[in-house]
């Protein structure tokens, strides 16, 4: 990266020098034009001075002169020509005719005998009559004036290249900054990739410039973060399912052993006692499933959609009550909004049938309801029932993974997904026991609509 840097740098620096190369060329050539127009100007001012000269008797003598004086210190060689070519007036000869001082300031300003080209005609005019021709050519001017052009010249190209020097200088300087500044967090960034890549994900790059290599620490940490998270809940989870493995596959060996060995009688009692080891793992197999389909649902982008949340939970009531009728409960739902939210239909419904699950184990045969409604800017879905409630002791683990309270059925791993699904939908899901009787399950969502 540091490469590209000096390499971006150096491109900004040619094109630096190419662009005063450019001003320079423009410069000299906008001086130059200026000088040309200049020059025409004061050529035209002679070429009127000298025609108003003229009157109806002829040539005023005098004010000729002083024409023609006034036309050489403008620095021009100057010959006026009658309309037959015949020579009324040149320069020299009004030099000539000046006063000592007069002379001096002009020959002090150009070299009266150093013309400079060829003569160039132009025609004199009065009253729209041609009167005559002055031949026009300029005169070498003096060093003073010549050094003042070039010293012009001269400190347009020192300005140019100062300005270059200091935009040059002032380049590769922020090259140095720049890539030092970017570099060293990168730097730091791709340490911490390996260390993560050979399996240490306790790494934490230290907090960077707050831009674009800054953001990309925070999101490197974040994911770190989440890799180390998982890489923990991953050791639980093994550890865990060897944990609910290994008692029904002991029962199971033992048992066969002891058949095996004559010690206890292969009979209808014994086989029943083998068949409901081999569902407990069969059970907890099926829940390992649903909890790798549920990962699998968390990593999914949310697919949103607009949902009229009363007949949204009417319709998964519906579903569920034949689970609650097989097991001698009944289901009721309570609506309190009828508006449209916005939601990830799939996610809520997996946490909404396995609350209700859990709900018609622990109706006890009695009645389990479902309410929902919109308060305090939240959705919120209400999951009661009449049994006995969850003791004290097993509410604040109800929602961990393999977690299961004394008496329960399941693989504990239910509850669990449902808090992780409503957490990557942006909520919250709690417990507790009710006054009267029965636990409830409380579902908390952010309220979106269109």
């Amino acid at each position: 990266m540091r490469t590209k840097l000096f390499l971006t740098f150096l491109f900004v620096i040619s094109i630096a020098l190419v662009s005063n190369l450019i001003y320079q060329s423009l410069i000299i050539e906008d001086f130059s034009d200026y000088r040309r127009g200049v020059e025409e100007d004061r050529l035209y001012l002679v070429l009127a001075a000298v025609e108003g000269t003229y009157t109806d008797d002829g040539w005023d003598t005098h004010q000729l002169t002083h024409s023609m004086q006034w036309g050489t210190m403008l620095g021009y060689d100057l010959v006026l020509l009658d309309l037959d070519g015949n020579h009324l007036a040149t320069s020299i000869m009004a030099v000539q005719k000046a006063t000592p001082t007069m002379r001096r300031r002009i020959e002090g300003m150009v070299h009266i005998h150093k013309p400079v080209g060829d003569y160039e005609e132009f025609p004199l005019f009065s009253k729209d009559m041609e009167i005559g021709f002055l031949m026009a050519r300029p005169l070498e001017a003096r060093a003073e004036l010549g050094a003042k052009e070039s010293m012009f010249r001269q400190r347009v190209l020192d300005f140019l290249l100062i300005s270059f020097l200091i935009a040059g200088g002032s380049a590769v300087l922020m090259a140095i900054l720049m890539s030092l500044y970017l570099t060293q967090p990168l730097k730091r960034l791709k340490a911490a990739a390996e260390l993560v890549a050979k399996g240490d994900l306790g790494v934490r790059v230290p907090p960077g410039p707050a831009d674009e290599v800054g953001k990309l620490i925070v999101s490197f940490n974040r994911m770190v973060e989440s890799l180390e998270r998982e890489e923990t809940l991953r050791r639980h989870l093994t550890s865990n399912i060897a944990h609910e493995l290994r008692t029904p596959v002991t029962i199971l060996r033992s048992n066969l052993e002891a058949v095996s060995d004559g010690i206890v009688p292969c009979n209808p009692e014994t086989i029943r006692s083998l068949e409901s080891e081999v569902e407990r793992l069969t059970n907890l197999i099926s829940g390992i499933e649903d909890f790798t389909k549920a990962e699998a649902f968390l990593l999914r982008p949310a697919e949103l959609e607009e949902v009229n949340l009363c007949e949204f939970t009417s319709d998964i009531a519906r579903g569920m009550q034949k689970v609650f009728q097989d097991r001698g409960a009944s289901l009721s739902i309570t609506c309190g909004s009828d508006k449209n939210v916005v939601i990830d239909p799939g996610k809520l419904e997996t946490v909404l049938r396995n609350i209700l699950t859990n709900a018609s184990t622990h109706a006890g045969g009695g009645e389990a309801r479902i309410s929902c409604g919109i308060t305090s800017g939240k959705v919120h879905i209400e999951v009661s029932d009449s049994g006995p409630g969850i003791p004290e002791e097993d509410l604040e683990n109800i929602f961990k993974r393999f977690y299961k309270g004394k008496g329960s059925e399941g693989t504990g791993l239910g509850l669990s997904i449902s808090k992780e699904l409503v957490e990557a939908m942006g909520g919250s899901i709690s417990v507790a026991n009710s006054p009267g009787g029965g636990a409830v399950f409380r579902v908390e969502l952010p309220f979106q609509k269109h």
